[in-house]
């Protein structure tokens, strides 16, 4: 197998705009292809080069997904020349397509038919007429999935995030499509209909989009689609997210004498990362995927900001701190602790090790019965940053998103609650510019009667 990674990605640098929205997506996917089309076509004319220098009569190109050879060959059976030539240039297709992997078997298959037409052997047999191609058996969903890895990473870098969408996309073909059944545009249609959910059917979709893109299957799968629904969802106010600490004390409380020192031990650690997730409404996986802890720690970070690493979703951020007085309450500074951490994430991890800790940390939160997720702490300072009055541009920029996804996505979990405070701090700030407002007309009132005052007793001074 080519080495695509080494050979089309190693100098690419990916976009770090994927915050799910849809400019963000698009900007990636798009820079991807640009990148990988720009390599594949410089492969495509060094091969081609070679081709010409060993003087084999036969050039490849890619078109309409596939690699075709190129050649002046007798005439097919059936077939006749214009000008009554017994000669013809002809484009043949042989199933290969047009990927790196596609580019190494065309040129092997371009010499072979070289040295036909050098020996003048060559004739029209199935291979060549095509029909070997045609005759293939139809691909399971099994056999794909054994390929699923490779054939996707031919047009996309390997990477922390590129890495842990494949695991989404594996274990939802795992679930919905890994079958005997071949795959057939009708075959495709009955599996994306398994997965019920918006978000599973967005998926499942789009795993059908890249089977059908790879087999060269025409489709559309528009009409499966299923309409976003609105959800509610508990996000915790600050007594919640406070109370989590005597909750975590209640649950090692339970904890056998035997056990507790390896339990405090881990309970000091995740107080950490709900600190972090409350304080610095970051993703579960920014914590865990080479966060500058070091640089939490030093005396030169004045403002108690936390560095995310460029590895992660929307790439490197500086974030400062939605509720800085909580950082002395988790005890974020605390080096005992966060050496803890740094010890649970110091050693190399790949996707799966990320998405295992990530997994692992929603299980302690129900263990210690939490009443929101990890992820809840996030939306949790969206609302808070709108209720402080912060811009939302930079509140977007502190979490890492868009102001579209700000905006959209996260202000639909603000509530019943938080819209009755908004309401009530607005109301506030206008009844205290009303009542500035009164006493700045009592106070205007005031200097007018003491100016009077003031001129009267000049006057009656100069009368005297």
């Amino acid at each position: 197998m080519v080495d695509i990674q080494g050979k089309a990605f190693s100098d690419f640098d990916v976009p770090t705009t994927s915050d799910g929205s849809y400019m963000g997506r698009k900007k990636i996917v798009d820079a991807t292809k640009e990148h990988h089309d720009m390599k594949f076509e410089q492969e495509l004319v060094k091969i081609n080069q070679r081709l010409k220098s060993s003087k084999t009569k036969v050039s490849i190109e890619a078109s309409k997904g596939g690699i075709q050879l190129r050649a002046t060959l007798p005439l097919k059976p059936g077939d006749s020349h214009k000008q009554g030539k017994n000669r013809k240039q002809y484009k043949i297709s042989l199933g290969i397509p047009a990927n790196f992997d596609g580019l190494k078997t065309g040129e092997e298959e371009a010499y072979e038919l070289g040295k036909l037409i050098a020996r003048k052997t060559f004739v029209w047999n199935d291979k060549y007429l095509g029909q070997q191609a045609k005759k293939k058996n139809s691909i399971t969903f099994k056999e794909f999935y054994e390929q699923f890895e490779k054939i996707y990473f031919q047009t996309r870098k390997k990477t922390i995030r590129s890495e842990h969408s494949f695991l989404d996309y594996q274990r939802k073909f795992k679930r919905y499509f890994y079958s005997d059944d071949a795959i057939t545009i009708e075959s495709l249609k009955e599996k994306i209909t398994q997965a019920n959910t918006f978000n599973t059917r967005r998926i499942a979709i789009i795993i059908a989009h890249f089977i059908c893109k790879a087999l060269d299957i025409k489709h559309d799968f528009s009409d499966l689609k299923i309409k976003k629904q609105f959800q509610t969802r508990d996000i915790p106010d600050d007594k919640r997210i406070v109370n989590s600490l005597y909750l975590i004390d209640s649950y090692l409380d339970k904890i056998k004498p035997c056990n507790r020192d390896k339990s405090a031990k881990v309970c000091k650690r995740n107080q950490v990362i709900v600190g972090l997730l409350a304080v610095y409404g970051l993703r579960p996986r920014e914590i865990f995927n080479q966060p500058y802890l070091d640089w939490l720690m030093s005396f030169e970070n004045k403002h108690n900001t936390f560095k995310v690493h460029k590895s992660n979703k929307t790439g490197y951020r500086e974030v400062f701190p939605f509720v800085p007085e909580w950082i002395e309450l988790f005890d974020l500074k605390n080096q005992e602790n966060i050496n803890l951490l740094q010890q649970y994430i110091s050693e190399e991890q790949t996707a799966i090790d990320l998405h295992y800790k990530v997994s692992k940390l929603g299980d302690f939160f129900k263990s210690y019965k939490f009443s929101f997720t990890p992820y809840d702490l996030r939306h949790a300072c969206a609302i808070r940053a709108h209720l402080q009055g912060i811009p939302i541009k930079a509140a977007a920029d502190n979490l890492g998103h868009t102001v579209e996804i700000h905006t959209k996505v996260y202000q639909q979990w603000f509530g019943f609650e938080n819209r009755r405070k908004a309401f009530d701090r607005a109301f506030d700030e206008m009844n205290q510019i009303e009542e500035c407002q009164r006493e700045l007309v009592e106070a205007k009132k005031r200097v007018a009667e003491l100016e009077a005052e003031v001129t009267r007793l000049r006057l009656e001074s100069s009368l005297r």
